[in-house]
């Protein structure tokens, strides 16, 4: 393909552009979905889901015989919810706690998309080879037309959590609450995790179904790292997941050897280790200075007592 014309195109190959505004326009969207499912305690509700999407991206192309992106992300996300409710099943039913349910819902689906994905590339399933891109990712492989399908689902994510911002907010704080005043607690609770499996889905082609989860993890947790307020928190969150895309796929172009997935995390987990150091109130630097005032306050209130 001819590079893009003008400054930017003789900076950044046109493909290496198409891949750079599919994956920020996933992080960015997994950034904002994550910090209501963080703030919600789901995080491993959404690796539970990762790891299911195996399963219905083998079964779509076995089904189907299609390979587009879109065919086999719908099998994803089948398989993802259909995961989901047999979590809750487990909870349901039996005594089992939640992470230990969690951890069998993860192990067996991830192990059953394995055995199926290895079965179909052993029988030579038309298609099938390559399948195993899923794990990590294969960013690098996106179209225009598949950057186009991840942006506009990404999109519609944002969207869907600016319209219901005000009822995420009470159910993510407070479900009792809000159950008390009268709205549907569980069936929001519901949407925030549909909302969280669908970005899951949508992110398997920039970070694979065993690093996805930090796309919708860790831009949460940097942003709490600088700020309380929900809204605030919600757009650095986005800007974080953004910027990881966009500075990964960057760093992966210049060294082609890198695979764009595990870059993109890298940065992520890169921007939450500064977070740690730097951010004010919460990061190290600030709690060091705050212990070392109260120590010296506590120094000088017993000088003059004292005295």
């Amino acid at each position: 393909m001819m590079p893009l014309p003008g400054v930017l195109g003789a900076l950044l190959p046109y493909n290496t552009l198409v891949v750079a505004c599919g994956v920020a326009a996933v992080g960015c969207a997994a950034g904002v979905v994550g910090t209501l499912g963080v703030l919600r305690r789901r995080a491993l509700v959404a690796d539970a889901a990762a790891h299911a999407t195996l399963v219905g991206v083998a079964l779509a192309l076995l089904v189907t015989g299609q390979r587009s992106l879109a065919v086999l992300l719908a099998g994803g996300l089948g398989s993802a919810i259909l995961a989901l409710g047999l979590l809750v099943l487990i909870r349901a039913v039996t005594r089992t706690r939640d992470d230990a349910a969690t951890a069998i819902v993860l192990s067996v689906s991830f192990g059953l998309g394995i055995v199926l994905i290895s079965g179909m590339v052993a029988r030579g399933v038309p298609g099938s080879g390559g399948l195993e891109r899923f794990l990590l990712g294969h960013a690098a492989a996106l179209t225009a037309a598949d950057a186009m399908l991840l942006g506009t689902v990404s999109v519609l994510v944002i969207l869907a959590v600016a319209i219901g911002l005000k009822e995420a907010t009470m159910v993510a704080f407070d479900p009792a609450f809000a159950a008390a005043a009268g709205w549907p607690a569980a069936m929001i609770d519901l949407v925030l995790v549909a909302l969280v499996a669908v970005m899951v889905v949508v992110g398997l082609p920039a970070a694979g179904a065993v690093l996805v989860t930090a796309l919708v993890v860790i831009p949460p947790v940097v942003a709490r790292q600088w700020t309380d307020r929900l809204v605030p928190m919600l757009v650095l969150a986005g800007g974080v997941g953004l910027a990881s895309g966009v500075i990964g796929v960057a760093v992966s172009s210049a060294s082609p050897r890198l695979p764009t997935g595990p870059v993109v995390v890298l940065v992520a987990a890169g921007c939450f280790a500064v977070s740690l150091v730097v951010a004010p109130r919460r990061g190290l630097l600030a709690r060091w200075r705050a212990g070392h005032r109260r120590g010296r306050t506590d120094y000088l209130l017993m000088t003059e007592d004292h005295r």
